[in-house]
């Protein structure tokens, strides 16, 4: 079934809008880069100085989503598509044989779990319902991207997609319980 939903994404579902949209939400400086300088232009003019810890804090968070991704990919040992089954995956934007992925090992999906992470965090604490919408809408674009990309199995997304929306969540309460900085920005009037 991990197999077959993920040839059904990358096949069934190309088309010439899709390769562009899920290529560009799914690198690092076209897109989650500039999205963190949108984040931190948003917080910073909504809550000042206390908008600018926060993000200092959102970077901690996601920087400690992808390290623990990645120690844990280590321990798995689980293969890519884009490797595992390299002749059967589309390649999106590509016209020929492009690299698999700086690691082989793809289980959880770094992707997903950095972007759901910022996500939980963020909607835990701001509690604006359009800004939340959007992060879990961004968040699972990313995740979608890396399956219709041929980068992970739909598996190893969910994967990264729990695990990162968990540490979101406990970093967001562990946060509001101990920084004072988080509480006036979570009771802040709307």
């Amino acid at each position: 079934m991990n197999e077959g939903l993920l040839l059904w994404i990358n096949h069934t579902w190309a088309n010439p809008w899709a390769d562009m949209f899920f290529t560009w939400v799914s690198q690092k400086d076209t897109f989650a880069f500039p999205l963190l300088i949108v984040i931190l232009m948003l917080s910073g003019a909504r809550f000042g100085g206390d908008g600018l810890k926060l993000w200092v804090l959102l970077l901690c968070v996601v920087g400690i989503a992808d390290a623990s991704g990645n120690a844990i990919k280590h321990l798995t040992h689980q293969a890519r598509p884009c490797f595992d089954i390299a002749q059967q995956v589309r390649t999106p934007g590509y016209d020929a044989p492009r690299p698999c992925g700086a690691n082989l090992d793809a289980m959880p999906s770094n992707h997903a779990m950095n972007f759901f992470a910022a996500a939980a965090f963020l909607s835990f604490i701001v509690r604006v319902r359009w800004a939340q919408v959007t992060l879990v809408l961004i968040a699972l674009a990313v995740g979608l991207s890396r399956i219709y990309m041929g980068k992970h199995y739909p598996s190893q997304v969910a994967a990264g997609m729990a695990l990162g929306a968990l540490w979101g969540l406990v970093a967001a309460w562990t946060s509001v319980k101990y920084l004072g900085f988080v509480q006036r920005i979570r009771t802040r009037p709307r």
